[in-house]
């Protein structure tokens, strides 16, 4: 398909063209911007854990202590439902462990985390 064809027929907004996340869309507070994409990875990658596993919401609720209608906010993607804590908890609870590595001199990456299996 030629997406150039498809996108000179299309009556696009200019300013949607230069926009690289839709959270620019919604704020241009950085520290907000960055918290909303945080928080849609760890939502993200809880929903991939869910359905790797088969469970259905009730089986994901039953899992991570919550109610079936946490899970169902967390598929509809209600960010603002949830706090970091509360996402990583659901990921610890699913018996993995956030492992960071602080390198003070390093001033282009000085934090770096991972999810990681825990050992138990």
């Amino acid at each position: 398909m030629n997406t150039e064809l498809l996108n000179d027929n299309l009556d696009i907004d200019p300013k949607m063209k230069s926009v690289r996340n839709p959270f620019e869309l919604i704020t241009q507070d950085p520290v907000k911007f960055n918290m909303l994409s945080m928080k849609s990875k760890l939502v993200m990658t809880l929903i991939d854990m869910i359905k790797r596993n088969n469970w259905t919401q009730k089986d994901a609720a039953q899992q991570l202590n919550v109610t079936q209608p946490r899970i169902s906010n967390l598929f509809q993607g209600k960010l603002d439902k949830f706090s970091v804590d509360t996402l990583l908890e659901m990921l610890i609870t699913l018996g993995y462990k956030l492992d960071m590595s602080y390198r003070p001199h390093d001033q282009e990456e000085p934090l770096e985390m991972k999810l990681k299996k825990a050992m138990l």
